[in-house]
């Protein structure tokens, strides 16, 4: 073995690591790595959960919070189903069920808190369940095609759960009301 093909030039390596051109792909490696998994979820994400700021803050909000104070219930299913579509399109990345588990929570409450009136136009503005999924996403994917259908499995099972928790809540609500002497029907 030759010993200078071993031995590295300090010189060259200096000045390699000192050009502009190669901080630039060094920095576009980063971007590439810190990129979103999936686009179109980031466009969702962006137009439901941070798409307008408030002048002078660093406080964004999108259209869920706006659409659920000016349809009260036909509001909150709207972004529950943009909420549900970004779980259903993100089981396709091979997400871990304990990551499946706490997206379909994130839906959850945005929309079990999010339906209250007053307070859920609140938790809209917080809440952000879209921005905690797509985090999620970006940090558990394993690629695209990575799902088994015990994933499509648990999900549903999880989202079944949640309808039944919603529809005992509506039951419970119209009892209560019943039995206050208001009649609905």
């Amino acid at each position: 073995m030759d010993k200078m093909a071993e031995k590295p030039n300090s010189y060259t390596d200096h000045a390699l690591a000192e050009r502009p051109v190669q901080s630039a792909v060094r920095g576009k490696l980063r971007e590439i790595v810190n990129a979103p998994i999936d686009t179109h979820l980031e466009r969702i994400e962006m137009f439901m959960d941070r798409a307008i700021r408030i002048p002078g803050t660093n406080l964004r909000f999108g259209l869920d919070p706006i659409i659920g104070f000016f349809f009260p219930v036909a509001g909150d299913w709207l972004g529950t189903l943009v909420g549900v579509y970004i779980v259903l399109a993100s089981i396709r990345h091979g997400l871990p069920k304990s990551a499946i588990t706490r997206m379909v929570f994130n839906v959850g409450v945005d929309f079990l808190l999010g339906s209250l009136p007053l307070v859920g136009d609140a938790v809209d503005f917080a809440w952000k369940s879209n921005s905690k999924n797509l985090r999620l996403l970006n940090q558990y994917a394993k690629g695209k095609g990575g799902s088994v259908w015990s994933d499509w499995l648990w999900v549903f099972m999880l989202f079944g759960l949640l309808f039944l928790l919603g529809a005992g809540l509506v039951g419970l609500a119209y009892y209560a009301i019943r039995q206050a002497g208001f009649r609905l029907f």
